[in-house]
């Protein structure tokens, strides 16, 4: 294997770690990994240096791993200069920071000289979730809800979030005969999302939201013991309900 060079910057550097570097984990299975904070630990450059040129009989290459390391820039463009100048076969250098700045002599070396890939979080829509379950889209209630995780929502948070909107949807349905402006008064809730549950009454009874209101207080009781993926109760729970 070539010696790599890679740089990846985000807003969240705990998701880079869990998204991003497992790819560059299955490149370098057999390797030594030397892993560094750059916000707790002193980068010690000339060890690292020393430890990536020389050779090791019990490893097949070596990584060093550098979070945060725009927290440290001169350490940093110290030890990615040593690298660049002697790169080392089957080895890699990783630094995660939380931006790219071009300006300064790291940002320029890494500009030239490294693989640079920016970190971004797919955007959280939960209201399109809710958009897709007042129409009762099964197909694109599982397509948002497998987003939602995919971008590590918390599956607590929807639960709460359903609840919430089906007790609106309930509470709506039973002053049906009143305008959205009354509604929202009384209710003392955004007169938008009075008039969205309006619209999403129209696909559902009465007696079908207080089924899903029912299937909800189940789907608290089995995410509370702790025995079930909570993912996959609620995605259970979203396909029947959208069935209703």
């Amino acid at each position: 294997m070539k010696p790599a060079l890679y740089y990846t910057f985000g807003d969240d550097t705990d998701m880079i770690e869990k998204k991003w570097l497992p790819d560059i984990q299955k490149k370098y299975p057999d390797a030594a990994w030397f892993r560094y904070d750059a916000t707790i630990d002193d980068l010690p450059v000339g060890k690292l240096i020393t430890e990536y040129c020389s050779n090791d009989l019990f490893s097949k290459g070596k990584v060093i791993v550098v979070r945060n390391a725009d927290s440290k820039p001169a350490q940093s463009e110290a030890l990615a200069e040593a690298v660049v100048d002697n790169p080392i076969h089957g080895n890699a250098l990783v630094l995660i920071a939380s931006g790219h700045n071009k300006t300064i002599r790291l940002g320029k070396l890494v500009k030239d000289k490294f693989m640079v890939r920016e970190f971004v979080l797919p955007e959280i829509k939960p209201f399109d979730l809710l958009d897709a379950l007042n129409s009762k889209s099964a197909g694109k209630v599982l397509h948002h809800a497998n987003r939602l995780f995919a971008a590590d929502y918390n599956a607590l948070a929807l639960y709460s979030l359903l609840c919430g909107h089906f007790t609106l949807l309930k509470q709506v349905k039973d002053r049906e005969k009143f305008s959205a402006q009354q509604i929202s008064r009384e209710l003392k809730e955004h007169e938008f999302r009075i008039k969205k549950a309006m619209v999403a009454n129209r696909y559902w009874s009465k007696e079908q939201i207080s089924t899903a209101l029912r299937q909800l207080s189940d789907l608290g009781r089995l995410i509370r013991t702790w025995q079930y993926d909570e993912q996959m109760l609620i995605q259970m729970f979203l396909i029947k309900v959208s069935m209703l």
